[in-house]
């Protein structure tokens, strides 16, 4: 594995420590504040210290430090929890990822110098003591050995290894402790993946000497001969002693960052770990008698770390037996998304194949039936395996929210309090990475123009600060997420006199509420006074409907007037397969998306009853629904045109409810392979793109959301214009 390799693996864990330190604050400022939060921080905040110093990064590792100095003392409950407090770390994790994405990219660092001296204040004004603030004055400074020359490193090589081991133990060794303090002990042996990740074990030990800790000893038993030494081999171990004021937990979280490769024994009478060969797996340590003591190998999971630093204070228990080993955690692997792309795309053609080879011999009437229903269950397994590959919880898209309204709260003074539901739903990767900048302007707007500010708030009745809510949810193979505030709502006057003026409207134009709301998404449209660095340029709401349109989804909008504004994004599951009922209408073959279908039906002559001139109603079960002509819509030529005569789908939309889409047969229900019409032809309104038949046919997919409101708007116009005439 290449350093490159590596410094990815440790910025994508990077990425995972920073969502949950900062779900971990977000819940102390909710008022969990329980140790298993706060430890939850620390690790987190500590993982990236240890990546840090092993790949160099001084100013990420120095503010990290400081960071996780404060961290520690709100762990062992020298400085208390305050709400000031929690805004501070907030705004410190913040920095922190702003330190990362430097790091990553390779540009300059952010200013902290103001910052961490607010957090070296907390910590003096808490604990008062100055040790605090010197300990966070001095962050670790990584190793650097010293140069060899020597024309033949063989010849020429002199080790005195009494004296390295007398060097290194005199540099991790603290300087004097009390001889009668009761102290526990551990072991230790970093194995050779300690050092091939990028790990320092050596910054390790001066961490534990930072705890407290005391070297006791140095394991030189297992060092070979120079001529069979292998420098990718662990073969140093060591002897800790700590007192019970340091929690085992403490110790444990050193070594969370290499994981399985540096084992652990706990314990005054523990074997220390062996040495681990290459090609040779790390025997377990046995327990000896007495039977208190406890040895493990330090996992990698957070969710297997020590008992809580209360517990782990006090002197190791006796027992009777060894503790059960806990469960195994879920073993992952990270895969590069082009790779998962290209099976994506494989099963995409998989599936296209598939149905061609069954109307194929379909068509030579042979029967194999049964065979053919194997393949293609088959093929649905494969194409759902994939699919869970790239599904991922919407919750990290959520996870951003709380810094983007903390940055509105510092410019524009509004306080809003974060509601969030259903951030456990899943759906594509794709889908989950294009989401972030449309809901980013949407919260925006919700802060900027819909919560309004404290005192017109509190004349109106609300409380001070504002709600803002976020949703997600599976609705028919579709994914909901709504954005709610309780702000003002839309002012559809001045949203109206906006749009006449800027010449989107005509000023006798008769619209309705809806179609007033949709103005707001006109291109270099908007309402505020004055342009700021959050909005007033009309291209944010654009963009948010151009973004949710190119995923195949749309945008509604719900708004009352002193109450607030919801808006509703109808999504993919995902952009490349989905489930569609095979539909003729005249001389086209359509794909009507089965997520919208209810039922299909062939009406009886009194069912259908006309409405005007050109629309039709059908009974459904005692509900009049209007009824859409596909072929007028899409240009088919001759279709069937009387509703008694047709077959009616029964359709469900997010905006316009349910309609009956009339079409002359359906033939058939199957996967389909989403083919995008911006890539190869140009957007089309009210279709979401094509797919590949058995046959070899290109089939346009039906937009039924687009399609039916567009005409039923259509229709209410004519309507208009028929009466004012």
């Amino acid at each position: 594995m290449t350093a490159e390799e590596i410094q990815a693996i440790f910025f994508a864990e990077c990425e995972e420590s920073l969502a949950a330190a900062e779900q971990g604050l977000a819940a102390c400022r909710e008022g969990t504040q329980d140790s298993d939060t706060v430890n939850a921080v620390f690790r987190g905040v500590h993982s990236i210290k240890g990546g840090a110093g092993a790949f160099g990064y001084t100013a990420l590792q120095g503010f990290t430090h400081t960071f996780e100095t404060l961290l520690s003392d709100v762990r062992d409950g020298t400085v208390a929890i305050t709400a000031p407090l929690t805004d501070l770390l907030l705004r410190a994790l913040d920095t922190l990822s702003d330190h990362v994405t430097a790091a990553r990219d390779g540009s300059e660092p952010p200013d902290d110098v103001a910052l961490q001296a607010e957090l070296t204040a907390a910590m003096a004004a808490n604990s008062g003591g100055s040790e605090v603030i010197a300990a966070a004055d001095a962050a670790p400074a990584p190793a650097t050995p010293a140069p060899v020359a020597s024309a033949d490193p063989v010849d020429d090589f002199d080790l005195d290894l009494d004296a390295l081991l007398d060097d290194i133990s005199g540099e991790i060794a603290p300087e004097e402790a009390p001889a009668a303090e009761p102290r526990w002990e551990v072991r230790l042996r970093p194995h050779s993946g300690a050092m091939r990740n990028g790990s320092e074990p050596l910054l390790m030990l001066r961490e534990m000497a930072d705890l407290g800790g005391r070297c006791e000893m140095c394991d030189v038993s297992s060092v070979p001969s120079l001529d069979s030494f292998d420098t990718g081999t662990g073969y140093l171990g060591w002897a800790f002693s700590f007192p019970h004021s340091v929690a085992e937990a403490s110790v444990r979280d050193i070594f969370d960052f290499v994981g399985d490769d540096c084992a652990l024994a706990f314990g005054a009478n523990a074997e220390m770990p062996l040495v681990q060969y290459p090609d040779t797996p790390q025997p377990k340590v046995a327990s000896p008698a007495p039977p208190a003591v406890v040895a493990t190998e330090v996992q990698a999971s957070h969710d297997q770390q020590a008992a809580p630093a209360a517990a782990a204070s006090q002197p190791l228990p006796a027992s009777n037996s060894v503790p059960p080993a806990p469960p195994a955690p879920g073993q992952s692997i990270r895969i590069e998304l082009g790779k998962l792309d290209k099976l994506i795309d494989a099963v995409g053609e998989l599936v296209i194949a598939q149905a061609m080879m069954a109307q194929r011999l379909a068509g030579q009437g042979l029967a194999v039936a049964e065979e053919m229903a194997m393949i293609e269950g088959l093929t649905r397994d494969i194409q759902e395996s994939a699919m869970a590959i790239r599904a991922q919880p919407i919750g990290s898209v959520f996870s951003r929210v709380p810094r983007i309204l903390r940055e509105l709260a510092s410019s524009t003074g509004k306080h809003v309090r974060l509601e969030v539901s259903g951030e456990s739903t899943e759906l594509d990767k794709t889908v989950i990475e294009r989401l972030g900048e449309p809901l980013t302007h949407l919260i925006r707007n919700a802060v900027d123009h819909g919560i309004e500010a404290a005192d017109e708030r509190i004349a109106a009745g609300k409380t001070a600060e504002g709600t803002l809510t976020l949703s997600a949810e599976h609705r028919s193979g579709r994914i909901l997420i709504r954005i709610g505030d309780d702000g003002k709502g839309i002012d559809r006057d001045r949203v109206f006199a906006k749009a006449v003026e800027k010449g989107l409207v005509a000023p006798d134009a008769i619209l309705s509420k809806e179609e007033i709301d949709l103005l707001i998404f006109a291109p270099g449209f908007s309402t505020a006074q004055q342009v700021s660095n959050i909005s007033g340029r009309g291209v944010g709401m654009d963009v948010v409907r151009q973004n949710v349109k190119d995923l195949g989804g749309r945008i509604t909008i719900d708004s009352e007037p002193g109450k607030g504004t919801t808006f509703t994004l109808t999504l993919p599951l995902t952009l490349a397969i989905s489930d569609g009922m095979v539909v003729n209408v005249g001389d086209q073959t359509l794909v009507v998306p089965l997520a919208n279908v209810v039922e299909s039906l062939r009406p009886e002559p009194h069912e259908v009853q006309g409405l005007g001139a050109n629309r039709s109603m059908i009974n459904v079960r005692g509900r009049f629904i209007p009824v859409i002509a596909l072929a007028q819509s899409v240009g088919a030529a001759q279709a069937v045109s009387d509703p008694r005569e047709a077959v009616l789908i029964v359709v469900e939309t997010e905006g316009a409810g349910r309609a009956a889409l009339m079409v002359d047969a359906i033939c058939d229900q199957r996967q389909v392979v989403i083919k995008s019409l911006d890539t190869h032809y140009r957007s089309v309104e009210g279709v979401a793109g094509a797919t590949i038949l058995g046959d070899g046919r290109v089939a346009l997919i039906i937009d039924v959301d687009g399609l039916v409101s567009r005409s039923l708007a259509s229709a209410n116009a004519a309507t208009s214009l028929a009466e004012a005439a």
